[in-house]
């Protein structure tokens, strides 16, 4: 049996250790020894786009907060009109290293796609900046409501940041959430802070049975 051969390592902010790990030509992204995702189960990351992407405008403007393997990038523009524009926004550097090399082919090479514009940046506070200016947002943040990799996250899931989540998109505008597990309050909370929201169960294979994430959706009433 081939091992499993590491490819790159990182560091997050507030230490955890991120590995990016092949076997046999499937990669994985773990953290901590656990993993995050992985380029043989990843249709929740491709339906985290195709769920709030829907019937774009021209001109429409979406943010993805996490690139993980690049999948809900190029899902987003796939569906993304030719005018539009992804922000792109990534908080480790090595995890765009590894999009622009061994992972680049994955996921067709999204981050050279001249409509992705890249932020090495904290995604929570470039939506803390916005203000009515994504027709969509995607975040597939750590492990969704309930943070692995770095507690900070979760600000992104309190009142405070659904609230502003909502102020950065447009009227209209929809955002979905990634999450590994289920959140039974999660939509509640959504609601109280202005979105008309719902929980969609997805599979980590198209058409398959196994393991199912969670996307939380909601659009700004």
């Amino acid at each position: 049996m081939k091992p499993w051969i590491t490819v790159g390592e990182a560091v997050s902010p507030d230490g955890t250790r991120l590995e990016l790990v092949e076997h046999d030509g499937e990669y994985i992204i773990r953290a901590d020894d656990l993993p995050l995702m992985s380029t043989r189960m990843h249709y929740s990351e491709v339906e985290l786009a195709r769920i709030v992407c829907k019937k774009l405008k021209p001109g429409a403007k979406l943010m993805i907060g996490g690139l993980g393997l690049g999948y809900t990038l190029r899902s987003a523009l796939d569906l993304l009109p030719k005018d539009g524009k992804v922000v792109q926004v990534e908080l480790v550097p090595e995890v765009i290293d590894w999009n622009k090399g061994p992972l680049a082919p994955f996921a067709d090479h999204p981050l050279d796609d001249k409509r992705t514009i890249l932020e090495l940046a904290d995604v929570t506070k470039v939506i803390r900046g916005a203000r009515n200016e994504y027709d969509s947002i995607m975040l597939d943040v750590d492990n969704g409501p309930s943070p692995l990799v770095n507690e900070k996250n979760g600000w992104l899931y309190s009142d405070q940041g659904l609230l502003a989540i909502r102020s950065a998109l447009k009227n209209g505008g929809q955002v979905a959430i990634w999450s590994a597990d289920d959140e039974p309050r999660f939509i509640s909370r959504m609601k109280r802070n202005g979105f008309r929201a719902q929980k969609h169960m997805i599979q980590t294979h198209k058409g398959k049975g196994g393991i199912r994430h969670v996307i939380f959706t909601g659009r700004k009433t």
